[in-house]
């Protein structure tokens, strides 16, 4: 909170009945708590750069996946190929 909203902020308390100390040790504490706040909000930035670091752990898992199955689906043929050739009737 910058001191222009800080100074609105401590006259409104004041005009609401509030004494000038308390107002403003009221508007030093919101200004402390609002900047906390905004030190921790997630920036384009940073939203940015883990959208991108997902996307390659979903390519990297896909790829992954992606082999499991052609080995699963090559072994599953090879085996199918040769069960019929065995149990071929001569």
């Amino acid at each position: 909170m910058n001191s222009t909203e800080s100074t609105k902020y401590r006259k409104t308390l004041e005009e609401g009945g509030v004494a000038p100390a308390q107002a403003q040790v009221h508007a030093d504490a919101l200004g402390e708590v609002l900047e906390h706040l905004t030190e921790q909000l997630a920036t384009k930035e940073w939203v940015r750069a883990e959208i991108k670091m997902q996307l390659k752990e979903f390519k990297v898992e896909m790829l992954m996946w992606m082999f499991t199955f052609f080995v699963a689906q090559t072994t599953i043929t090879i085996g199918t190929v040769i069960a019929i050739i065995r149990y071929m009737p001569r």
